[in-house]
């Protein structure tokens, strides 16, 4: 007769064996020191099952389309939530805030076996969908309901695209960032590596006039220098600029100025290599933004529209030369 130690002894050994084949089917590789560099926004992606609702923290998950509104999620196939929505063909994407580190915390460091995250009260706040059956989270910056559309495998991962059938944000939050283990959130803004310059009311007005609303406007010019001096066109009595036109999207730059200096009559020999400056023009509280792809150019043929400036008297060009 075997005593019970023997018994507990081979109980134990089968226990063991269960959750080595478990833990080696869902064993992920340890992500190199590099693949810790990405920063990432975080998401819970809620699904439905016949056992419930479930959830789980996903950091791969990005817009694809802005019309209709599309989303994809890299999921690994093992995962409940994979096999969730490959059945249900739904499933909800809540963009996590910057409160919510203890909601992804739990979210993805839990399986739907060991705990139904989604009931544990003190941590996740349900809020019913809209247009599907499975439930959305609340308190995040972007919640959308989602239906399977396209499922494709890319690496160790499968991407669920969603077609966005009902969503809402709030703008009142910021989103959460993950970055090398540790969550940070959006603080501070960063502005663009742009100069500033002060300009007159008069230029601000002359470059706002040519942008006609857009955000940033693209210029591509000339720089033709002599000695401590640059070449520069009137375009009226208090506007006297570099020689510069604003080319449309899609084409040659240079070919575009090229065809614009032939055009106005400035024969300049036009160098291939461009260099580009990012300025802010500004008077008060007044800007427009401006980049400039800027060439160097040679004079093959002078003409009576040319003037010559110091590169100290004027704010715009001591920046662009």
């Amino acid at each position: 007769m075997h005593s019970p130690s023997c018994f507990h002894k081979v109980f134990c050994k089968k226990e063991q064996l269960l959750e080595e084949k478990q833990v080696s089917k869902l064993s992920r590789k340890i992500p190199t020191k590099a693949e810790r560099y990405f920063a990432t926004g975080l998401s819970m992606i809620t699904s439905q099952s016949q056992k419930g609702p479930n959830i789980m923290t996903a950091e791969w998950v990005i817009q694809v389309s802005y019309n209709p509104i599309i989303i994809a999620v890299f999921i690994h196939k093992e995962s409940e939530t994979f096999k969730n929505i490959q059945k249900t063909k739904e499933f909800g994407i809540n963009v996590a805030s910057q409160g919510q580190t203890s909601e992804v915390s739990v979210a993805g460091g839990y399986s739907r076996t060991e705990v139904d995250k989604i009931k544990i009260k003190n941590i996740f706040k349900i809020i019913k969908p809209r247009k599907i059956k499975t439930p959305l989270i609340g308190g995040c910056i972007i919640n959308a309901e989602c239906k399977l559309i396209k499922k494709e495998k890319i690496g160790d991962h499968f991407m669920l695209v969603g077609k966005v059938l009902d969503i809402k944000y709030d703008d009142s939050k910021s989103p959460l960032i993950y970055h090398r283990g540790r969550y940070f959130g959006l603080d501070s803004t960063v502005e663009p590596d742009r100069k500033e310059v002060n300009v007159s009311k008069e230029m601000l007005n002359f470059f706002k006039n040519m942008a006609n609303g857009k955000f940033v406007l693209k210029c591509v010019g000339v720089l033709v220098k002599s000695k401590n001096k640059i070449l520069v066109i009137r375009w009226s009595e208090s506007i006297e600029t570099i020689p510069f036109s604003i080319p449309p999207a899609g084409i040659s730059q240079r070919d575009y100025l090229i065809k614009y200096l032939n055009q106005s009559k400035l024969d300049f020999q036009v160098d291939v290599e461009p260099i580009m400056k990012r300025i802010i023009l500004k008077n008060g509280k007044d800007i427009q933004r401006i980049n400039f792809v800027l060439y160097k150019g040679k004079i093959k043929k002078s003409t009576y529209r040319i003037l010559w400036k110091s590169y100290n008297e004027d704010n715009i060009i001591s920046v662009l030369v």
